[in-house]
């Protein structure tokens, strides 16, 4: 599985990236794929400024077995999410720095959903 983030901090793409993620998790809804919507619900939620807000509006929304998928993913793409982000942060050296290309950031969240 994978959970998708929004790399840059301009205020604009965060909220189109978190935008899509509703659109592409309630779509994933109403065709049944409840794993895909989980993920992509899941990254809107990591990805949005009033996390609390939108559970209750997932909650209020969601099929109950849905929400329930969804719940128990969302604690494992957190920690994916945050191990990602320290891994940013770390310092890397200068050879690091030079071989990295620039890219959009993609967390692979294989154990998260099996």
């Amino acid at each position: 599985a994978v959970v998708s983030t929004q790399s840059t901090g301009d205020p604009a793409s965060i909220q189109r990236f978190f935008m899509e993620q509703v659109q592409s998790g309630e779509e994933k809804l109403g065709m049944g794929d409840t794993a895909g919507a989980v993920r992509h619900f899941a990254s809107a939620v990591l990805h949005c400024g009033q996390g609390y807000q939108l559970l209750q509006i997932l909650q209020s929304t969601m099929p109950p077995e849905a929400y329930k998928e969804f719940m128990e993913f969302l604690p494992k793409a957190q920690a994916k999410y945050s191990k990602t982000m320290q891994s940013k942060m770390a310092p890397k050296s200068a050879a690091q720095q030079k071989s990295a290309p620039a890219k959009s950031e993609r967390i692979i969240a294989e154990e998260a959903v099996d």
